[in-house]
């Protein structure tokens, strides 16, 4: 179901093999573009945790599976430029199930969330800004439909 799935977004969004590699990386795309713009110091955090993502998958592998030539495609074509909200939530739905699915999901779904979290609170739109509005709205919205996705891997912590 999930290649099924995969293939009718790359059909229809033209992804690019390598992006699957990626997916991990999703809700942090997502927040980053949840207040509409993307800011300078949310797309160095994605940067880092991504640099982290290839480094480990390439690791676990035993190969290097994705370049940084790769990397560096992803972060241009969906830090810089806002992809379709639809293409991401549905590829968010597929990553947070290929993270419950893997034996590391707990500490990965946790990165992961714990990265969204510092990306929503890493840039404001408007100062000054209210007690309750550093992080804006539709990021908190995020947020909360990404807790129940990621504890579903067995985050208690969360």
């Amino acid at each position: 179901m999930e290649s099924i799935e995969l293939n009718h977004l790359c059909d229809t969004y033209g992804l690019k093999e390598s992006d699957i590699y990626f997916l991990d990386l999703i809700p942090l795309v997502e927040m980053i573009w949840a207040d509409g713009h993307n800011q300078r110091e949310e797309l160095r955090i994605l940067s880092d945790f991504a640099l982290d993502h290839m480094e480990e998958l390439n690791e676990i592998v035993g190969a290097e599976v994705v370049t940084p030539a790769d990397l560096k495609d992803f972060l241009r074509r969906y830090g810089e430029q806002r992809p379709p909200r639809d293409l991401l939530a549905s590829l968010r739905e597929i990553a947070c199930r290929r993270m419950h699915r893997r034996s590391e999901s707990q500490d990965k779904g946790q990165a992961v969330f714990m990265c969204c979290l510092d990306i929503a609170a890493a840039c404001v739109d408007r100062y000054p800004y209210g007690m309750r509005q550093r992080i804006m709205e539709r990021e908190r919205q995020l947020l909360l439909a990404l807790m129940p996705l990621l504890r579903e891997q067995g985050m208690a912590g969360i």
